[in-house]
């Protein structure tokens, strides 16, 4: 019985998975400038990114843009997450 719970829960959470959104080249240029503004005058900024199917917001300020390895370091309450540029559907200044 416990392998029935954990597949319903699977299916669960299976069902409320989201595609991920396609940017067009407007919403990614005004997604590098709410980026740069930020690293540049350190100014905090909510993020969206996609992460296996679901949308999660960080508010924080970049401390690190690296266009090579395309990554951005994102400074939260004292804690760095390292994001990747691909994985941003939305930056907004907060």
């Amino acid at each position: 019985m416990p392998e029935h719970r954990k597949l319903l829960y699977q299916l669960t959470v299976d069902g409320n998975k989201q595609s991920k959104p396609e940017l067009d080249e407007q919403e990614f240029e005004e997604i590098g400038f709410v980026v740069m503004d930020s690293l540049n005058s350190t100014i905090p900024i909510k993020i969206t990114i996609w992460q296996n199917g679901f949308l999660k917001s960080i508010t924080g300020i970049v401390t690190k843009v690296d266009l090579l390895m395309k990554y951005i370091v994102f400074e939260t309450d004292n804690k760095q997450r390292t994001l990747k540029v691909e994985e941003i559907t939305v930056a907004e200044r907060v």
